[in-house]
C-alpha cells in the first residue's frame, strides 16, 4: 500500500515537473508583446491662431481691375443689344408682312416663304446664344486672371504677417480691426494689376458651338456626257 503512494506521488511530482518546464519554455518562447512609444497617440501641438481677414468679394469689385471689367462687360452688353434688338425689329416687320401676303400668295408658295422666314428666326436665336454664352466666357476668364492675381497679394500678405489663418469678412460677425488686411491688398493688387483685357471669344470658338448649316444645299452638279468613239 504504501509502495503505491510512492508511485503515484513520483507520477505525480514528474508530472508536475514536465508541466513546470513545458510552462517555463512557452515562456521563455513566447515573444513580448510590442509595446507602443511614448507619445504616439498623443495628438500633435495646435499652433496659436494668427488671424488674418480680407474683404475678397470687396475688393474684386472695388480694384482698378474690377471696375475695368466690368466697364467692358457693360459696352460689351449694351452693344449686343443694340445689335440684336435692330435685327428682332427687321424679324418683326417681315413677319407682318409676310402675314399680309398670306391671302395673296399661293399656298405653296407662302409655305416656302414661312419656312424661309422660320429659318432667320433660328439663325437669329443660335447667333444671340452663341455670343452671350461668348461673352459670359470672355468675362470669366478676365475675372479668373484677377482672382489668382489676388490670392498671391494674400499669399504675401500671410507670409509677412505669419498669419495661420485667413477668413473671408463676409463670414465674420464680429472681429478686431487689426486682423483686416483688405486695404492694405487692395493696395497691393491695384499696383500689381491695374486693368485686365476682357477678351470675348467668336461665337465658333465657344464650347458647344456647331457651324452654322445653309437653309438649301446646292444641288449636285450633272454629270458630264460620255464622248462618242
Amino acid at each position: 500500500m504504501t509502495r503505491v503512494t510512492f508511485q503515484r506521488a513520483a507520477v505525480l511530482s514528474m508530472v508536475a515537473l514536465l508541466i513546470g518546464v513545458s510552462t517555463t519554455a512557452l515562456a521563455e518562447t513566447k515573444p513580448a508583446a510590442p509595446t507602443l512609444a511614448s507619445g504616439t497617440n498623443a495628438a500633435p501641438p495646435v499652433p496659436a491662431p494668427i488671424i488674418m481677414i480680407v474683404d475678397f468679394d470687396g475688393i474684386m469689385s472695388v480694384s482698378k481691375a474690377g471696375k475695368s471689367i466690368q466697364a467692358q462687360l457693360d459696352q460689351q452688353r449694351t452693344a449686343m443689344q443694340k445689335e440684336f434688338g435692330t435685327r428682332e425689329n427687321d424679324l418683326r416687320k417681315e413677319e407682318e408682312d409676310l402675314q399680309k401676303e398670306r391671302s395673296t400668295l399661293p399656298a405653296d408658295q407662302f409655305e416656302t416663304k414661312a419656312r424661309e422666314f422660320q429659318q432667320k428666326v433660328a439663325t437669329y436665336q443660335r447667333e444671340a446664344q452663341l455670343r452671350d454664352r461668348a461673352l459670359g466666357q470672355g468675362f470669366g476668364e478676365a475675372k479668373q486672371k484677377l482672382q489668382q492675381a489676388l490670392a498671391e497679394v494674400v499669399q504675401q500678405l500671410t507670409n509677412e504677417r505669419g498669419a495661420n489663418l485667413v477668413l473671408y469678412k463676409s463670414q465674420v460677425f464680429l472681429y478686431e480691426t487689426a486682423y483686416d488686411a483688405s486695404q492694405e491688398a487692395l493696395k497691393r493688387l491695384d499696383a500689381k494689376l491695374p486693368s485686365v483685357t476682357v477678351t470675348i471669344p467668336k461665337p465658333s470658338e465657344v464650347a458647344g458651338a456647331q457651324p452654322a448649316q445653309s437653309a438649301a444645299q446646292p444641288a449636285a452638279a450633272p454629270a458630264a456626257p460620255a464622248k462618242k468613239k
